[in-house]
C-alpha cells in the first residue's frame, strides 16, 4: 500500500490510502487543491482517496464496526450493547455516532471536491468521466446514508472556503435530488460490468495508462443504476406509507415507475449478474466482485492491518476455538431464527448453528459451547468443512500471526443482485403486475429452497419477509422499516417519531448553529 496526502481546503488534510484492490498509486508531495487535480494520475489518485474514506465509513481500523451496530441493534435481529438496542446511548455510543457521522462527511468532501476541483481539460474524455462519475457515485452513496440516518443535513460540493465547511442542512428532497442527479451522471458515464471485467485485472497492466482495464471495487453502471433505483424506491414507499412526503417534490407514481425501470435496466442490461446457486456461496471471499455482488465495501487480509476488518471476531461464537481471535459482541437474536423454516436453506447458511470440536465431534446449538446465537455472513474465512459448517482442525488455528491479529478480507455487501430482484418485485407491485412481481419473488425463494410457489397472504408482507430472511446483518432493515413506516411491527419501542433519525451530535450543533434544531425527541 501506497500513501498520497493531498492538502483539501483550509481547514482539513486528506490522508488518501489505499491497495491493490483500488488502484496502484504514485506517491505525490502535498500539494493545494489549485494546483493538484491537474491531470489523470492525480485525479485517480484522489478517486482512490474517496474510496479508502468509504471504506473507513463501513468499518474503521481498529476495531470500528459501530455503523453496523447503530443500524441492525434496532432490527430485533440483532443485539449488541443495551443503549444500541434501545436506541438509547451511552457518553461512549454518542462519540460513536458522532465518528460514523463524521468518516461519512470526510468520504463527501473528498469526493465532492475532487469533482469540483478536476481539470478535465488536461485529461483523456472516457477517463475523465469515469473518474467523475465514479466520484459521483461515492458522494450519492454516503449522501443517501447521511439522510436516511439523519434526515435534514448540509448540502455541500467540497470545502474551499471557511463559508464551506460549515453549511446548513436543508430539506431531505434537495439531499435526494442531488443524489438523483449524481447517480443519473454514474449510469450514463461507468461502464456495465460485463465489459468491464473483460479488459482482465487491472493488475496485469497499468492502470494509470489503460484506465478502462477491470479493477475489483470500482462503482459500476450496473451499481449506480441499483443504487439509483433504490434511491426511488425509498422516495415512492415512503411516501405511499405516509413516513415522509418530502415537501411535496416528487410524484409518487413517478418514483416507482423509474425504480421499476432502474432494476428492469440492471436485470435486463446484459451486466452478467445473476445468483448463485447455493446461498452462502454469495459471502465467500472466492466469490467477491462476482455475479451477485453488485457493489460492495473492499476489504483485504494484509499486514497493514487497516486494509482489513475485523467482523468475523466481532460476530463469532465466541469460546469454541474455531478463530483465535473470539470477541463475540454482537449476537443474533434467538427468535429471529425461527422466521426461518427448516428447508429455508438460508437458515444453516446465515446462523452458526454447529461446528466441529478440537475432538472433530458436531457441536449443535444451543449447547454448553455454542450458548449464543452467531451469524457468519461475514465469516468467509474461517475454516469450513465441505459443507460450509466451521472446524476447529487440532493442527490448525485461522490468523494467528502478530501481523493479523483476526484482521480479515471479507467485503460488506452494500447492494446484492437479490437485494434488486426483490426491489424489482416491490416496484412491480406498485406499478400493478402482480404477475411479474411474484415471478421476481420466486426467483429468490427458489434459491433458498423454497420453491417458486408463492404462499398465500399480503403479498407486501411477504415481501418484507423476505427481505428479512436475505438481507438480514447487511444494514438493509431499519431503513427499510423506517420508509415502508413498519417500525411498530418489529419494535414497538421503537415507533415514536424519536427514532425516525439519529441525533445530531452536541459538538456539531454547538460548532455549526446551521445543523440546528435538533432532529425531534433528542
Amino acid at each position: 500500500m501506497k500513501n498520497i496526502k493531498t492538502l483539501a481546503a483550509l481547514l482539513s488534510i486528506f490522508a488518501l490510502s489505499s491497495c491493490n484492490k483500488y488502484l496502484e498509486e504514485e506517491v505525490f508531495s502535498t500539494a493545494q487543491t489549485s494546483n493538484f487535480y491537474e491531470n489523470e494520475q492525480q485525479g485517480i489518485s484522489a478517486l482512490n482517496g474517496a474510496y479508502a474514506a468509504l471504506r473507513d465509513t463501513y468499518f474503521a481500523y481498529p476495531n470500528d464496526y459501530q455503523l453496523l451496530t447503530f443500524l441492525e441493534a434496532p432490527t430485533g435481529t440483532l443485539t449488541a450493547s443495551p443503549g444500541a438496542n434501545a436506541m438509547s446511548y451511552t457518553q461512549q455510543e454518542y462519540i460513536d455516532l458522532k465518528q460514523v457521522g463524521d468518516r461519512m462527511w470526510v468520504c463527501v468532501n473528498r469526493s465532492g471536491t475532487l469533482i469540483s476541483s478536476l481539470k478535465v481539460q488536461n485529461i483523456k474524455v472516457e477517463s475523465a468521466k469515469r473518474i467523475i462519475a465514479e466520484a459521483k457515485f461515492i458522494r450519492a452513496l454516503n449522501y443517501f446514508n447521511l439522510v436516511r440516518m439523519w434526515g435534514k443535513v448540509p448540502l455541500s460540493f467540497g470545502t474551499k472556503t471557511i463559508t464551506d465547511a460549515y453549511p446548513a442542512k436543508v430539506d431531505e428532497s434537495l439531499i435526494y435530488k442531488q443524489i438523483i442527479a449524481d447517480l443519473e451522471v454514474a449510469v450514463q458515464d461507468l461502464p456495465i460490468w460485463a465489459q468491464y471485467s473483460a479488459y482482465g485485472a487491472a493488475g496485469s497492466g497499468n492502470l494509470l495508462s489503460d484506465y478502462q482495464r477491470y479493477e475489483p471495487g470500482r462503482a459500476t453502471k450496473g451499481a449506480a443504476q441499483a443504487l439509483l433505483a433504490k434511491v426511488y424506491l425509498t422516495i415512492a414507499s415512503s411516501m405511499a406509507s405516509n413516513s415522509n412526503q418530502f415537501e411535496n417534490a416528487f410524484d409518487k407514481m413517478e418514483m416507482y415507475n423509474k425504480a421499476k425501470d432502474m432494476c428492469a435496466a440492471v436485470y435486463n442490461g446484459g451486466h452478467g449478474y445473476g445468483l448463485h446457486a447455493i446461498y452462502f456461496d454469495v459471502f465467500r471471499e472466492v466469490n467477491e466482485h462476482g455475479k451477485e455482488d453488485i457493489f460492495s465495501i473492499n476489504y483485504i487480509e494484509a499486514s497493514d492491518l487497516k486494509l482489513g476488518n475485523s467482523l468475523a471476531a466481532i460476530t463469532a461464537s465466541g469460546g469454541t476455538g474455531i478463530l483465535t481471535t473470539e470477541i463475540g459482541r454482537v449476537r443474533a437474536v434467538p427468535a429471529f431464527l425461527t422466521e426461518f423454516t427448516t428447508t429455508d436453506k438460508r437458515r444453516s447458511a446465515t446462523f452458526n448453528l454447529e461446528y466441529f470440536n478440537v475432538n472433530n465431534v458436531k457441536v449443535l446449538y444451543p449447547s454448553t459451547t455454542l450458548k449464543f446465537l452467531a451469524f457468519k455472513k461475514y465469516w468467509s474465512d474461517y475454516q469450513l468443512s465441505s459443507d460450509n459448517i466451521p472446524m476447529v482442525s487440532t493442527t490448525y488455528k485461522y490468523k494467528t500471526t502478530a501481523a493479523d491479529k483476526g484482521r480479515f478480507g471479507d467485503d460488506i455487501p452494500v447492494i446484492r443482485y437479490s437485494d434488486v430482484l426483490l426491489m424489482y418485485s416491490e416496484a412491480l407491485l406498485a406499478t400493478g403486475d402482480l404477475a411479474n412481481a411474484q415471478q421476481r419473488l420466486a426467483d429468490v425463494r427458489e434459491r433458498a429452497g423454497l420453491g417458486r410457489t408463492i404462499p398465500a397472504g399480503n403479498f407486501m408482507d411477504l415481501i418484507i419477509a423476505e427481505r428479512r430472511r436475505e438481507l438480514c446483518f447487511e444494514m438493509q432493515l431499519w431503513f427499510d422499516y423506517q420508509r415502508l413506516n413498519i417500525v411498530a411491527k418489529y419494535r414497538t419501542d421503537l415507533a415514536d417519531v424519536k427514532y425516525k433519525y439519529f441525533p445530531i451530535p452536541a459538538d456539531d450543533l454547538m460548532m455549526n448553529p446551521g445543523l440546528k434544531p435538533q432532529n425531534p425527541g433528542w
